[in-house]
């Protein structure tokens, strides 16, 4: 059973809306695509690893929490690609999306990859994020008074990451591994370690203490194509709202979702608070009194009277 499914950070739908609204020739356009396209990448890669889950048979009961965000009494963050609770055992996934030619060098604790054009970059070392997570893990066991087999591994999503003999021996494959890394745990710990109860009680726990990580972003707003954006033109292009709803004139198309997800855009780039003047200048409306009816309609929260009136958009 999935507890916590995965979804798109925040950064990522942020960067999305960014994509779809900054002018192609902007300065910064590259470098934000080039975020979005890591990101995307990264998300994918996690994707393909929770395939793979449907075809390993797991013992009842069993959860999983994915994308696990935890603050620790440190201050610093946990950030767990996958967490699978059983009655035998834990296991924590530090999922990889990268390409190259990846070697360790024990004698350093120095991880590297070599990329196809030759170049050498030094990375953050997989194993030891998931050696670290799986520490912390054993903590809170341990102050929860349960004792469970606790493992780790990191998971690479793409062929096209090709692992030296370095990494031999380590809790280290490619994904199409998973199923047999699996079956060998639960060969190691046949024997239940804790009941169905207690296992969802620590599971539910696990699941109070997430708190999505926010990275602030400093965004060029100023510079980006305001309106209601046509989907089906993706260029773009603006719609204009014909009581009682929202026309391209390009294309004829006719969208009565276009302002939520207006509005979306409006939340990631701008902020959850906006005015009739704020909404006015977003959506491109230029009737006061049109924006008025429409903010009424739509499922904010107002707070204030009269000038001061502020909508409050939820998330």
């Amino acid at each position: 059973m999935i507890l916590l499914d995965r979804q798109k950070s925040e950064q990522h739908k942020i960067l999305e809306a960014l994509i779809r609204r900054l002018p192609c020739t902007h300065t910064e356009y590259m470098n934000y695509f080039e975020k979005l396209r890591r990101i995307h990448a990264g998300f994918a890669g996690e994707h393909r690893v929770d395939a793979e889950w449907l075809e390993i048979i797991l013992p009842h009961p069993h959860y999983f929490l994915h994308n696990l965000q935890i603050l620790n009494h440190f201050g610093t963050t946990h950030q767990i690609d996958t967490v699978l609770l059983c009655p035998q055992l834990i296991l924590i996934l530090e999922i990889k999306n990268v390409t190259g030619f990846l070697d360790f060098d024990e004698s350093f604790n120095q991880f590297t990859r070599t990329t196809a054009e030759g170049d050498v970059e030094g990375m953050t070392n997989p194993l030891h994020q998931g050696m670290r997570h799986m520490e912390w893990m054993m903590v809170m066991l341990q102050q929860s008074r349960l004792e469970i087999p606790v493992h780790y591994a990191v998971v690479f999503a793409t062929k096209n990451a090709i692992l030296s003999k370095s990494l031999r021996g380590q809790p280290i494959f490619h994904v199409s591994g998973l199923r047999y890394y699996v079956r060998e745990l639960f060969q190691q710990h046949k024997k239940a370690a804790y009941d169905e109860e207690k296992l969802f009680q620590f599971a539910s726990k696990l699941m109070s203490m997430h708190r999505p990580i926010k990275r602030e972003m400093v965004l060029p707003v100023q510079d980006i194509v305001k309106g209601v954006l046509c989907e089906s033109c993706l260029n773009g292009q603006t719609m204009i709202y014909r009581y009682p709803k929202w026309y391209c004139q390009r294309c004829g198309t006719v969208d009565q979702e276009a302002i939520f997800r207006t509005l979306e855009d409006y939340r990631l780039l701008v902020g959850k608070s906006l005015t009739n003047k704020s909404f006015c200048e977003f959506f491109k409306i230029d009737s006061p009194n049109t924006a008025y009816k429409l903010l009424r309609k739509l499922p904010l929260k107002a707070e204030g009277t009269k000038s001061n009136r502020k909508y409050l958009i939820g998330n």
